[in-house]
């Protein structure tokens, strides 16, 4: 992934395990934020991006592995809560955070590219006359300097030593004419696409941080020197249905609203949500309702899937 802009700080260096990511997050969607929080850790980077509240991407990387949305939260939340990290918070236009959606996620039009080889006025003219949303970067492996674009103009420059925006392109022009400079192109939607997908309201973060805690737990349990038995004689009707809701919404966020006819149909059929207390008709389950999503489809993250169901069910029976 790209270094996103480091200019205008609201917060940085906050340690991770000291907040509640998901009550961040809707904080500044309600705050109505444009600009990004970052997560940073050991071999372990995040980015979510807002624009006038809405949270129009998030973005993970590890070992160059790019990885999005319901996955790439439930990769950050395992990592705030079982290493340390530091998260940032940078704040910036709406039309600045919509460029830096092209950095993260948008369409490589000239990717490495040298700058040489390429003629670079007919390259902006044509970013013009198409109206060009995203970003124009130019790098050496010393410097770096960015052009953001909105409609086809520039509206904010950026380079590597500035503290902040500015709006002069003095610099890019000199990291352009550096020996051996290349060049990317990032193209992303216009906002107003972007902001139809607003990823807080897609996705259940709640649940996702529920599970990811569930999750620390267990392993914490597992690598204890004492093993600690799961209760569940006390476990009572009401937390049961509550876990098979949370069950039904895992199941309905890799696989649809399909997901939760499965999991009801299988649970019916391996005899009710009581079935959940004892191991071996759990796994049982679990296995059967594996089989018929994939049946369903195969390309899903099944796999992922059912260690989050396993973690959810564990978390809910744990004494």
């Amino acid at each position: 992934m790209y270094v996103l802009p480091r200019a205008n700080p609201l917060y940085e260096k906050i340690p991770a395990h000291k907040i509640v990511l998901p009550d961040v997050l809707k904080k500044l969607a309600k705050e109505s934020f444009s600009g990004y929080l970052s997560y940073t850790g050991s071999d372990f980077e995040a980015d979510c991006i807002f624009a006038n509240g809405m949270l129009i991407c998030i973005g993970t990387c590890e070992k160059e592995r790019l990885r999005t949305g319901f996955e790439a939260f439930s990769l950050l939340f395992d990592r705030i809560l079982s290493s340390s990290g530091e998260i940032n918070i940078y704040r910036m236009t709406p039309g600045l955070a919509v460029c830096c959606h092209a950095l993260l996620l948008g369409a490589r039009l000239i990717n490495g590219s040298e700058v040489r080889r390429i003629s670079i006025k007919e390259t902006l003219a044509q970013l013009r006359n198409q109206g060009f949303n995203g970003v124009v970067r130019f790098y050496t492996p010393e410097r770096s300097a960015l052009i953001f674009y909105k409609d086809g103009r520039p509206i904010g420059y950026y380079h590597d030593d500035a503290q902040t925006f500015v709006t002069s392109p003095v610099e890019s022009r000199k990291v352009a004419s550096l020996p051996g400079a290349l060049v990317d192109v990032c193209s992303t939607k216009p906002m107003e696409e972007l902001l139809q997908n607003d990823l807080l309201h897609m996705v259940n973060i709640e649940k996702l941080w529920e599970a990811a805690m569930a999750r620390e737990a267990l392993t914490r349990i597992k690598e204890a020197p004492a093993a600690r038995k799961i209760a569940t004689a006390g476990l009572d009707d009401v937390r049961l249905l509550g876990l098979l809701e949370d069950l039904k919404e895992i199941a309905a966020a890799y696989l649809s609203k399909e997901g939760r006819t499965i999991v009801e149909k299988c649970l019916q059929e391996a005899g009710g949500s009581r079935i959940l207390l004892e191991d071996v008709k759990t796994e049982a389950f679990l296995k059967q309702f594996e089989k018929e999503a994939r049946g369903m489809d195969n390309d899903a993250r099944i796999d992922e899937m059912i260690d989050l169901m396993k973690s959810e069910i564990a978390g809910r029976l744990m004494a």
